[in-house]
């Protein structure tokens, strides 16, 4: 009998766990390895699993696949989750809808989170309304941001989703409360954040560098705050409050001017074309020698294809500001439109040739990139810039990058090969990863070359460079 019971144990041990492939799909996930758990998700049954067919939806998702992320996460919803796994299904279903334009769909598809049964299904609830406050402020509706980021913060969400509904806050209270924008800062904490949850971070929004910008115009004086505050909203797409801002700003303010151009340009990018080049207009035509006016009205009138009217301006600017590298890149901008090639290279020259010492890798960075994109003399002229470039600005990834994408599709592979890994150690992206890939693909060192593609797609999963990497990967032998 012992022998037996022993035997059946023994056997029970050694039976495969039929949830392994999920276990490890979900490592590959919460590692953001999106790559390898995409194809790891694809080869578990989702009528046995309907997890898996969650997962797969998430990682459609965060590829920006929407349409085979919202089947995926419908037939999970149909196959029967727990309450944690629909919640969260729910929250990213709201974001595929959201981001494939059906808006009010997407919005009451994040309202059902709050019906929630169990607290482990719950703590999905404040992620959900941050989600929906942040949509409700790109499209511009304020009041409805305010009070779901004020709700979700009632909920008390985990630290990196309430830094960032507190930072959310904050930038709608400072354009009519300073200090009441101060008070939502001081629940941030300065201590270094916990990790979020891995199944909810990759919505998390990665740009938080206006966050710094943000406390700095709201310790600013009151009389420079409106300035600092409408450059602000107009870096980060908030065109309505920048411009009442720019309109708060008094007219003996040294940065009334300033102001005035800005609330033009805004209007401008905030899709009312006509009336903001006119506003550009009436400021040129009342301040004439304004450069910053006239060359905002040039690109005004470039996006508009109105080639002769910028000129004209572009020309004024040059015969007010001759030794002004930015006049050169505006002539340049003006030849791209035209498709005159070398003679946007040779004002590209002018301007770092033309610029002072401390900025011309910079200009030489602008040039390179300008030879990479158009594919015109690349070789010729584009590899020299971008080698001045990397000179002047040797910790700079974007510099580092350009060099190596220059230097492979000129046939220097080991060149292009040194140029990424410096790009890639100085923070260049999954671009600089997708030419490393590709230059050791073409050095014969498939490997690495594999891995580094990968890479490449997972840092930057909703990308061009995924898009090519992983068509880089299907060719490889």
């Amino acid at each position: 009998m012992l022998l037996v019971l022993l035997s059946a144990a023994a056997l029970v041990a050694l039976r495969p766990d039929p949830r392994a492939p999920l276990r490890a799909a979900d490592d590959l996930f919460r590692a953001g390895r999106y790559y390898d758990a995409l194809r790891a998700y694809q080869v578990i049954d989702p009528r046995a699993f309907p997890e898996a067919a969650l997962r797969l939806g998430m990682v459609r998702a965060i590829r920006g696949e929407y349409s085979p992320a919202e089947r995926a996460l419908r037939l999970a919803m149909q196959g029967g989750l727990l309450p944690a796994d629909y919640q969260l299904a729910l929250i990213y279903l709201g974001h595929v809808l959201a981001n494939d334009g059906r808006a009010a769909l997407a919005v009451k598809t994040w309202a059902l989170t709050e019906d929630c049964r169990t607290q482990e299904a719950c703590a999905y609830r404040a992620p959900a309304r941050i989600l929906r406050a942040d949509y409700a402020l790109r499209q511009g509706d304020n009041a409805s941001a305010e009070a779901d980021y004020r709700a979700a913060l009632d909920l008390s969400p985990s630290l990196p989703w309430a830094s960032l509904a507190s930072y959310r806050l904050a930038l709608l209270l400072a354009a009519r409360d300073p200090d009441a924008a101060m008070a939502a800062l001081e629940h941030v904490t300065t201590e270094p954040a916990p990790s979020a949850d891995p199944l909810l971070a990759p919505l998390l929004p990665a740009d938080t560098t206006w966050q710094d910008e943000l406390v700095a115009a709201i310790s600013a004086p009151p009389e420079s705050r409106p300035y600092r505050l409408g450059q602000l909203y107009l870096n980060v797409g908030l065109y309505g409050l920048a411009e009442d801002q720019f309109a708060q700003v008094r007219p003996d303010s040294p940065h009334a001017r300033e102001s005035a151009v800005y609330a033009a340009y805004t209007r401008w990018r905030a899709g009312d074309r006509q009336g903001g080049r006119d506003q550009l207009a009436q400021i040129v035509r009342a301040q004439p020698d304004d450069p910053q006016a006239r060359a905002l009205l040039a690109l005004a009138y470039l996006s508009t294809a109105q080639g002769d009217a910028a000129r004209d301006q572009i020309d004024t600017l040059v015969r007010l500001n001759p030794n002004d590298p930015e006049m050169h890149l505006a002539l340049a901008n003006w030849y791209i439109a035209r498709s005159e090639y070398p003679e946007a290279s040779l004002e590209y020259s002018l301007a770092w040739a033309k610029a002072p010492a401390a900025r011309r890798g910079h200009y030489a960075l602008i040039g390179a990139q300008f030879h990479l994109t158009s594919a015109y003399e690349p070789c010729e002229s584009g590899v020299p810039l971008a080698e001045v470039a990397v000179t002047a600005l040797p910790a700079d990834g974007a510099a580092w990058t350009t060099l190596s994408a220059l230097q492979y599709y000129c046939n220097q592979p080991e060149a292009a090969l040194s140029s990424a890994q410096r790009a890639a150690d100085n923070g260049g992206g999954a671009e600089s990863f997708y030419y490393l890939g590709m230059a050791l693909n073409t050095l014969g060192q498939r490997d690495r070359a594999r891995s580094e593609l990968i890479r490449a797609a997972d840092l930057a999963p909703a990308s061009v460079w995924r898009e090519r990497a992983e068509t880089a990967l299907a060719l490889m032998p």
